[in-house]
């Protein structure tokens, strides 16, 4: 017979390392859209254009449109 402490700790474990690699993911994804809006920028997109496919509807967020646009960001993926 299985102690339940015991199986509650193990999936507490299991959980909590779900929510980091989650949270990691989620991180990586953010980096992506913030690259692609600089790209979209450097290749003349509008700010409303950018904003509603990127949903950034609160002004904190669109600031990242506003942002310089830096050679590198013209240059894709090929840095990774």
């Amino acid at each position: 017979m299985s102690n339940p402490s015991e199986d509650n700790t193990s999936q507490l474990a299991q959980v909590l390392q779900d929510i980091e690699h989650a949270a990691e993911q989620a991180a990586g994804w953010l980096s992506e859209r913030d690259r692609l809006v600089a790209a979209a920028k450097a290749l003349g997109g509008s700010h409303r254009q950018i904003a509603s496919r990127a949903d950034l509807s609160h002004a904190a967020d669109t600031a990242l449109i506003k942002q310089p646009v830096t050679s590198s960001v013209t240059q894709g993926r090929s840095g990774r």
